[in-house]
């Protein structure tokens, strides 16, 4: 009998997988300690250039490589507007920006990567 189905093991599997590819959170590059995402994603928010490690109580700074990736996402999302122009529906382009704006916000704290110093764009 086959079964198309995903188990709980296939499923843990690649969950593993995933945390073990690209997707890294946050780490402390003065004392090491890992963020969390939920950690990672209010300090986010606080619109700070300087976040503070729970851990250490050290300055850290999102990394320029971070920062221009971040920058790349937004450029990306903005070029499906003139989509409309050529007759795409509105609502298509308005829930494909919806739905990219928060796949973003969702894996953003995934993506940051911290540094010690802060490091300019250009």
């Amino acid at each position: 009998m086959r079964q198309d189905s995903l188990g709980i093991n296939d499923i843990i599997c690649n969950i593993d997988l995933i945390e073990r590819s690209s997707l890294h959170m946050p780490t402390c590059q003065q004392c090491g300690y890992k963020w969390g995402w939920i950690e990672a994603f209010l300090k986010m928010f606080s619109f700070k250039k300087r976040l503070r490690c729970s851990s250490c109580d050290s300055s850290q700074y999102v990394s320029k490589k971070t920062r221009m990736l971040l920058s790349l996402f937004i450029f990306i999302s903005l070029l499906i507007v003139p989509l409309i122009s050529y007759g795409v529906p509105k609502g298509y382009v308005l829930a494909f920006e919806i739905a990219a704006y928060a796949l973003v916000v969702i894996l953003m704290p995934f993506i940051y990567k911290l540094s010690n110093k802060d490091e300019q764009m250009w």
